[in-house]
C-alpha cells in the first residue's frame, strides 16, 4: 500500500493541499473583489436609506477585511502563498467588478449576490479540507460562511 506524500510540518497529504490552497487562493480572490465592490456601494449608495446602508456596508467591508486577512495568513500556516496582486485576484475570481451602482435597491442585490457566492466556494473549500484532515482550515471556512450566512439573511431581510 502506497502511503500518501506528506507536505509539510503539518503532516497533510501534499496532493489534497495543493488543491486546497489554490481554492483557497480562489477564495481570497473573491475576498478581494467582493471587498471593494462593497467599498464602492458604501461610497456610493443613494437614497432614503443612505445613512442605514452606508453604515451595513461599512461593517461587511471591515468584516470582508478580516476574513481576507485571516485566510491569507492560512494560506501561509498551510506551506503556501498567497496571491497578492489584483491582476491575480481578477483573474482567479469568480465576481465581477460591479461600478457605477448607486440605488438602494442595486447595491443590496449586489451584496446578496456577492455574499452568496462567497459562501458556496467557501463551503466547498471547507468539504476538501475536512477531507485532507485540515480541520483548522474547516473551522476556518466554517466560521466565516456562519457569519455571512447571517449578514445575508439581514440584507435578504432589507428586501422585504
Amino acid at each position: 500500500m502506497k502511503r500518501a506524500t506528506l507536505s509539510n510540518h503539518l503532516n497533510l497529504d501534499e496532493k489534497q493541499m495543493k488543491k486546497l490552497h489554490g481554492q483557497l487562493n480562489d477564495i481570497l480572490s473573491d475576498y478581494h473583489v467582493f471587498y471593494q465592490n462593497v467599498r464602492g456601494f458604501h461610497w456610493n449608495v443613494k437614497g432614503n436609506d443612505f445613512f442605514v446602508l452606508h453604515e451595513k456596508f461599512e461593517e461587511l467591508y471591515t468584516r470582508l477585511y478580516q476574513n481576507i486577512d485571516e485566510l491569507a495568513e492560512r494560506i501561509v500556516t498551510i506551506g503556501y502563498q498567497p496571491l497578492h496582486s489584483y491582476s491575480d485576484y481578477l483573474s482567479h475570481t469568480i465576481h465581477k467588478e460591479v461600478t457605477d451602482v448607486s440605488s438602494e435597491e442595486e447595491t443590496v442585490d449586489q451584496v446578496i449576490n456577492g455574499l452568496g457566492m462567497l459562501i458556496s466556494s467557501q463551503r466547498k473549500a471547507a468539504e476538501l479540507a475536512g477531507e485532507a484532515g485540515d480541520i483548522s482550515t474547516e473551522d476556518m471556512l466554517t466560521t466565516f460562511v456562519a457569519d455571512l450566512e447571517k449578514r445575508m439573511w439581514m440584507f435578504t431581510m432589507y428586501k422585504k
